[in-house]
């Protein structure tokens, strides 16, 4: 860049001015200055020139500067202007005469219009121009000649062309057409002029006319992480330079985000092979290998019309959560997905839920305790929940004496004869793959054998007739006794028994009423008493008689 000072692009005949070429390191470097495209001798970074023409420069590493324009004026009136004015600058006009003659009613001219009139010199100042401000510019001002008359005298006109601080952003993009989910960047691109590269600038992006940032940002480059289908639309940028509040803004930008379709559907479970023990939880993983947008994942049971969960996310896989399995689960699952373009259904997946082995029941076939040597009792094991197969293992005071394996879900039982050393302590244990659990405890006595229950009954009944046979005897004698101590018979003490009579040799079975007597006579005084058939009516007499029937 070539650097004017003073600032001015017109100047008086015999004035001189400095001109500079700037650039990166131009003060080790060799400059070739141009007037009017012709090399001049000067290689040094400053020059100082009274020559009017078209200056540029260059160093060994950059391309030739804009050109400035010198003009010399021989006129006694030149308004002079700043070599390179750019929107949001102080625009300042200088209007001056040669020799400082004396001047006044002094005009501003712009495209042939007054701006402005001072009755003295004075510089005009516009203090941020716009790009509305290049124009044709020129003064007038009425001067003193010798004092003697006043003339009016003007400037040329100067083509004053306010140039852009930067030219509205163009908006760049990564892909107009990207795949949905997939990362995208806008880009809000500009240039500053290498005079006006410390201007600050910050950047807002919009998509269908509404501000897609919250601020203004310092960068020119918004990263979209990921896009998606209702992202589409028309995108546009604008660029402002803080300090003169300049605003531009791009062109808008059609983006259409491309939604892929679902492929690649599958479903697992944790834990995995779909086996889960009753009361535990179960997971199922819905995943799909592509596809973009809002996808819905539902879950669902063979035979069931409903769906058991759903869950929509920006995401290729999702999670369903059974907290806590029952026998009643068991069966088929599968899962879908739908991303509004095409709905897939995974394979099915069987689920197993493996039941524990409740408490099972031990029975012995005897009710009593007690048995006997040769007694057959039949032991007998049943869990009434549990997968199968189910072990059974029977022991006997702490060791196990016997095994079984029921395969479809019946009792195991075997019979055993009872032995003197089968007496003690036993229970049962049930056993799957998943648990195993214990029986109650049995104690069971075995006692060696006596008699026979029939031998018992005849032996008891035996003893029992001894018994009485004895007793009877016993009462018999006693009475007798008595009978003999108490005799002192009168007529009045007769004695009266009960005997069977015979007839022709025959026992007579004599009814009701049928009596015989029989006298029994004491002995009286030593003597024997005589048989009467009639009771005697003597007094005296001791007589006793038997009543027979």
């Amino acid at each position: 860049m070539v650097h004017l000072s003073p600032q001015w692009t017109t100047i008086f005949e015999g004035e001189k001015v400095n001109l500079t070429c700037d650039g990166s390191d131009t003060s080790k470097l060799r400059i070739r200055w141009l007037l009017n495209n012709e090399q001049l001798k000067y290689s040094t970074k400053r020059i100082e020139t009274m020559r009017p023409g078209e200056y540029k420069c260059q160093d060994q590493h950059s391309a030739l500067s804009d050109p400035v324009h010198l003009v010399v004026s021989p006129d006694p009136l030149i308004l002079q202007t700043p070599y390179s004015v750019f929107e949001g600058d102080t625009l300042v006009l200088r209007c001056r005469t040669k020799y400082d003659a004396r001047v006044r009613n002094m005009k501003y001219y712009k495209d042939g219009k007054i701006l402005s009139y001072f009755l003295k010199n004075s510089v005009f100042v516009i203090p941020q121009v716009g790009l509305s401000h290049s124009a044709q510019y020129h003064c007038t001002a009425t001067t003193d000649l010798l004092q003697i008359f006043q003339q009016e005298i003007r400037s040329r006109k100067v083509a004053l062309q306010i140039q852009e601080l930067f030219p509205p952003p163009e908006l760049k993009v990564t892909s107009y057409q990207p795949i949905e989910g997939t990362p995208i960047a806008l880009s809000c691109d500009t240039q500053l002029p290498p005079q006006k590269s410390d201007t600050e600038l910050h950047f807002t992006f919009f998509r269908d006319g509404r501000t897609i940032t919250s601020d203004w940002m310092r960068s020119r480059v918004l990263q979209i992480p990921a896009i998606w289908r209702e992202d589409s639309g028309s995108y546009s940028c604008e660029a402002r330079a803080v300090a003169q509040d300049i605003r531009k803004q791009s062109k808008g930008v059609k983006i259409n985000v491309k939604r892929i379709p679902i492929s690649g559907i599958i479903m697992k479970t944790e834990p995995s092979r779909g086996q889960v023990t009753e009361g535990e939880k179960l997971v199922f993983i819905c995943s799909v290998t592509q596809g973009t947008g809002n996808i819905t994942f539902s879950w669902h049971r063979e035979g069931i019309n409903a769906s058991l969960g759903k869950k929509t996310r920006y995401s290729l896989e999702e999670k369903l959560i059974l907290p806590a399995i029952n026998e009643s689960d068991a069966g088929k699952y599968y899962c879908t997905a739908d991303n509004n373009i095409n709905t897939i259904s995974s394979l099915t997946v069987k689920i197993t839920v493996k039941i524990p082995v409740s408490r099972p029941l031990f029975t012995l076939s005897t009710l009593r305790t007690q048995v006997t040597v040769g007694d057959v009792v039949q032991f007998q094991c049943k869990a009434l929940r549990g997968s199968l197969p189910i072990q059974y293992q029977f022991y006997h005071d702490g060791e196990i004496f016997e095994n079984k394996i029921d395969p479809s879900g019946s009792a195991a039982s075997f019979n055993l004869s009872m032995k003197t050393g089968h007496s003690g302590n036993y229970f049962c244990k049930a056993i799957n793959s998943f648990s195993d659990q214990c029986s109650e405890i049995k104690k069971l006595s075995v006692s060696e054998p006596i008699r026979s229950q029939r031998n018992i009954i005849i032996m008891g009944v035996a003893i029992a007739l001894i018994v009485i046979f004895i007793l009877t005897a016993i009462a018999l004698v006693l009475c007798f006794r008595l009978q003999r101590k108490s005799v002192n018979p009168t007529t009045e003490d007769i004695v009266y028994s009960e005997i069977w009579s015979t007839q022709q040799g025959k026992a007579i079975n004599p009814t009701v009423g049928d009596v015989v007597y029989s006298e029994v006579c004491s002995k009286e005084h030593g003597k024997e008493a005589k048989n009467t058939k009639n009771p005697p009516e003597d007094k005296d007499s001791s007589v006793i008689y038997s009543k027979v029937i």
